[in-house]
């Protein structure tokens, strides 16, 4: 019933994420279609990330939904936490837009981010656009994922042991 909740509330997400969506323009048509792949492709498969929403320090796993086209799906964690928050969205070249949903159903949260190289960065707000967090994520390569704490502090902080 759950996984029945979560499958409507993506449909629902990428719903409102196509209507709401806005048009970007590319230098030209081949540099855009390069954009788009590269973005969309990165997700492929489930691609962990690792970095700070605001102050707390998070962990995000995005892949495409199926089919491809319909965009990203996946979810989140604060580290010490074990709530997870779902999240559907789209990838416009390396623009990313998603919503999120800590019940399922509602949405409690917006993306707006960019990715460039291994970085997703952008900022986040509340539904009613009163709360608005900076959010930087970087890609966990698989020799990292056993450190909670790597790739989540700004350089020249240290690191928890």
């Amino acid at each position: 019933m759950r996984r029945l909740g979560a499958v409507m509330f993506a449909g629902a997400m990428l719903v409102a994420a196509t209507a709401a969506a806005p048009v970007f323009s590319a230098s030209g048509p081949a540099s855009s279609a390069r954009a788009e792949a590269s973005g969309k492709a990165l997700f492929m498969k489930p691609v962990a990330l690792r970095g700070m929403l605001g102050d707390v320090q998070i962990q995000v796993t995005l892949r495409t939904k199926e089919p491809a086209e319909d965009g990203i799906e996946g979810e989140y964690f604060v580290f010490g936490k074990s709530h997870r928050v779902l999240l559907a969205g789209e990838i416009e070249g390396q623009e990313v837009f998603m919503e999120e949903s800590e019940n399922g159903t509602d949405v409690s949260g917006q993306w707006d981010g960019k990715l460039a190289g291994e970085t997703l960065s952008g900022e986040w707000q509340s539904p009613d656009g009163q709360i608005k967090k900076p959010f930087s994520l970087r890609i966990v390569r698989a020799d990292e994922k056993n450190s909670p704490g790597q790739n989540a502090r700004p350089s020249g902080q240290d690191k928890q042991q």
